[in-house]
């Protein structure tokens, strides 16, 4: 077993920002380090704010050194001596910490988990705060702070070299970024950033907590990137790679809980170097666009600007072709032409010259877009650009689905449909793409077309793989989503999310198109045997989340109706926290418990009801947009994360963030208001514990010194507690 499994997640370097955060800012129980004033023995809280958040990483092969550079101010009105205690894990030791004053060096002493626990738990009695219950059993590393004054700011630098724990060629790294969330004022930016060198080329690149910026600066280099800021919950990043000699790299993630019959994987495959550079491979598009009345003024004007960047940047080798509609259907030629000089330059006069007029003659542009022959060299693609519902020609959403089955029967076309504003029909746009082997995406009124075409287009532009299939032998793997495997395209990473029933060595296939030329990729790779696996429940969350997508497309799109289905989408919402528009009220506190299984059925049945059948509008657009995100999750959904809702008339549509709900160590709980206050999803009967225990009693610490890691972070929550410790119901009352 390598060290990141099965492992409760650690700190590596952000409790100096916690450090600082403990006493100075937010909540205690949000607080992961501390600090230890002197020479009062009573902890006084003193406000201080993170002013900036840097994290420098270099990674070369298996060794991390990291550099974290933060500048604090002291926001009260008196000077501040203390000692910074922040914990390390095993695998970390500190090479210099300076706090620059001076550019003097600190001196500091690292203690042993046994004589760290017997400090830690001396610190718990006297500051009585519930967030340093999770570091029990740590390492830990002290430092003097010297004396800085009312008003000053420091510059803090703390170094320290890492060895990362590697299983099979799958290397993790992980950082806690939620220190940034407590500082007493908002931290407008917080960079990280990771340079990374192995031996053997790079494959999979991949962080299922936050959407990192990868750049491939060679075979075996990358700069990955991530910024942010400290509003919300940034929480705790998570970083994974592997190597590969292959053209097409892949890795398997998995977990299988101890209770569970199955386990959980994602599958991940990237383009190897030797396929990141070059020549586009030559394909064959074209660009269906709405010209009628209603996209008159900014919106045509931006679409003119986005044809123009896409046509400038299609290659030699391409063929393409641009098909206006409005009440009529005017294509620029008859069939797709060589994306040679003089065609981009045409094809820039006829985008010049659209103009918006008359109505939405959809099946005939279409069907006029399909008409074309289809080379079987070169991957074919339709990006249909919408603002408007059918108004011409064929105008029944199903009459239009079926005309264009027949015109594209063996799916040879991809459609990729963009739909602006809410006055579109997003069921009939969601089925056009989904059952042509493309994707949807949505625009909100007064957002950016060309955006959101040029980036659309930059996703598509380079293909490498068509007609994806994936087979997994010898780990019998069900229910893998998406079902229907998109294409891969240079710079992007396939993921697929499924669920499996035995572990050991497995055999994956990877086939598909790369032009006119059948290939397979096999991988001999290792899944987790029951109760094993990665010690983050990641893979389980990200499939949820698209099986609850699934769920719903067959509520939306297909008008199922079978009570199964409800069910599954409120037993998955419950268990993940991985909350809908339609189960938004698991985390009303005022609302039933999650336990009561039934009630909760028929609310959501109720919403779906109230809220599927609407294809048009605010409404319709929002469930769409929310679809998109779902079906396509690739990292597991923080628990505050929302969705879109339609505004009062339905116009227009508004982002709702989710509270009520926080993840803890692979466990959901939901707050249940002032009296239980956070509930875990396991407990199932608030009203019946096993034990009521005040916290900071002889007791309390009686049971923490049985407690493993992973219980005591479930336990480092501020408030009434109920939750599953070592199989009990015990709720955690504060004294008095």
């Amino acid at each position: 077993m390598v060290p990141f499994l099965r492992r409760p997640l650690v700190p590596l370097s952000g409790p100096l920002a916690l450090v600082l955060a403990l006493l100075l800012t937010a909540s205690p129980a949000e607080a992961s380090g501390f600090l230890v004033p002197q020479p009062s023995p009573k902890p006084v809280p003193m406000p201080w704010s993170i002013e900036s958040y840097r994290v420098d990483a270099v990674v070369r092969g298996p060794h991390a050194r990291v550099t974290v550079e933060q500048v604090f101010r002291n926001l009260s009105g008196r000077q501040l001596e203390a000692d910074y205690v922040f914990p390390l894990p095993p695998e970390a030791m500190v090479s210099s910490i300076t706090l620059f004053e001076g550019g003097k060096g600190l001196e500091g002493r690292l203690l042993r988990a046994e004589e760290a626990r017997r400090v830690y738990e001396e610190i718990v009695r006297r500051r009585k705060d519930p967030a340093l219950l999770q570091y029990l059993g740590q390492n830990l590393y002290r430092v003097r702070v010297f004396p800085i004054g009312p008003g000053q700011t420091r510059k803090l630098v703390l170094k320290y070299d890492q060895t990362l724990g590697s299983d099979g060629g799958l290397t993790e790294f992980a950082y806690p970024l939620g220190a940034a969330r407590l500082s007493a004022r908002p931290i407008r930016t917080i960079a990280m950033r990771v340079d990374l060198e192995t031996k053997a080329p790079l494959g999979p690149i991949y962080s299922p907590t936050h959407d990192v910026a990868v750049v491939r600066t060679a075979k075996n280099r990358a700069d990955i990137s991530y910024e942010g800021t400290s509003r919300g919950d940034p929480g705790d990043l998570l970083l994974y790679w592997s190597t590969t000699s292959r053209r097409i790299g892949a890795q398997l993630l998995t977990y299988w809980p101890k209770d569970e019959a199955q386990g959980y994987f994602l599958f991940l495959a990237t383009p190897g170097s030797g396929m990141q550079t070059g020549p586009a491979r030559p394909k064959h598009i074209t660009f269906v666009v709405d010209t009628s009345g209603s996209m008159a003024g900014e919106k045509l004007e931006q679409v003119r600007a986005a044809l123009k960047q896409v046509i400038g940047g299609l290659g030699a080798g391409d063929r393409f072709n641009v098909v206006a509609y409005h009440s009529s259907v005017l294509p620029l030629w008859e069939r797709p032409r060589a994306a040679d000089p003089g065609a981009r330059q045409e094809a820039l006069r006829f985008v010049d010259g659209l103009r918006a007029e008359g109505g939405t003659n959809i099946e005939g542009a279409l069907r006029a877009a399909l008409s074309a022959p289809r080379p079987k060299s070169m991957p074919s693609v339709v990006v249909f650009l919408t603002d408007g519902r059918p108004t011409m020609g064929e105008t029944n959403p199903d009459k239009i689905l079926a005309s264009i089955a027949k015109a594209n029967p063996d799916r040879a076309t991809r459609m990729f449909v963009l739909g602006v504003g809410v006055d579109v029909n997003t069921v009939m746009l969601d089925r056009l793409a989904l059952e042509n082997k493309g994707a949807p995406a949505f625009v909100r009124p007064r957002e950016n077309v060309e955006v959101k075409v040029s980036s659309l287009y930059g996703k598509i532009r380079h293909p490498v793989l068509t007609d994806v299939t994936l087979a997994a032998r010898g780990m019998k793997a069900m229910d893998l989503l998406p079902q229907q495997l998109p294409d891969l395209f240079r710079g992007s990473e396939l993921v697929v999310a499924g669920r499996y029933g035995a572990g050991g060595p497995v055999q994956l296939v990877l086939s598909g198109r790369d032009g006119d030329v059948e290939r397979e990729f096999h991988y001999t790779l290792h899944a987790a045997r029951k109760g094993d696996g990665l010690r983050s429940d990641f893979p389980a969350r990200v499939w949820a989340t698209r099986r609850i997508a699934q769920l719903l497309d067959a509520i939306r799109l297909h008008k199922k109706r079978d009570p199964e289905l409800v069910n599954e989408i409120v037993r998955l919402s419950t268990k993940f926290g991985i909350l809908t528009e339609y189960t938004s009220f698991l985390a009303d506190e005022t609302g039933v418990s999650h336990s009561a299984f039934a009630v909760n059925v028929r609310r959501a049945q109720k919403n779906l009801d109230g809220l599927a059948s609407r294809a048009i509008g605010g409404s319709g657009w929002a469930q769409s947009a929310n679809q998109v995100h779902r079906r396509g999750a690739s990292r597991a959904p923080k628990p505050t994360s929302g969705y879109y809702l339609a505004t009062e008339g339905d116009r227009d549509v508004k982002r709702v963030e989710v509270g009520g709900v926080r993840l803890v160590a692979n466990r959901t709980f939901y707050y249940r208001g002032a009296k239980l206050g956070w509930v875990d999803v396991e407990v199932p009967d608030a009203a019946k514990p096993d034990e009521v225990i005040t916290r900071w009693s002889p007791r309390f610490f009686e049971l923490l010194r049985s407690t493993t890691r992973v219980e005591n972070a479930r336990l480092a929550q501020a408030g009434p507690l109920l939750l599953q410790v070592q199989g009990r119901v015990i709720r955690v009352v504060d004294p008095g």
